[in-house]
């Protein structure tokens, strides 16, 4: 069986901006977006707020060998949408200088936590 299963991330209002972080600090490649002005000319009777024609209503990103999806929707459109602190992205490579520059470039950003300090792991190697 070939599954491809993707992390979707509900942005509430800052799928654009979250988007244009993605690109500038993960190397993020768009593969593909659509904002709210852009599905009302494809389907008129797609309605939303004034003021909100960049939201974004789906993307996907390519980040490395991995995909993610963004959009603004709430995902349980039965409970109100709610920031909290229960996702994050792992970010991982084969090659320690990768993740040394992305680790260190986040590090920076205001918004950016960091939960796992970057320690670089020596392999031990087995002796006859």
């Amino acid at each position: 069986m070939n599954v491809e299963v993707v992390p979707f991330l509900s942005m509430n209002g800052q799928a654009a901006e979250a988007i244009a972080f993605y690109e500038k600090h993960l190397g993020a490649m768009v593969l593909f977006k659509k904002n709210y002005k852009e599905m009302k000319e494809m389907d008129p009777q797609f309605s939303y707020k004034e003021g909100q024609d960049d939201y974004i209503t789906h993307s996907v990103l390519e980040i490395g060998s991995n995909k993610i999806m963004i959009a603004e929707e709430e995902i349980d459109t039965t409970r109100p949408w709610q920031l909290g602190n229960s996702s994050s992205l792992c970010i991982q490579s084969k090659e320690y200088e990768v993740i040394e520059a992305i680790y260190h470039n986040l590090k920076e950003q205001e918004h950016v936590i960091v939960l796992s300090r970057l320690e670089k792991i020596l392999s031990a190697q087995a002796t006859p």
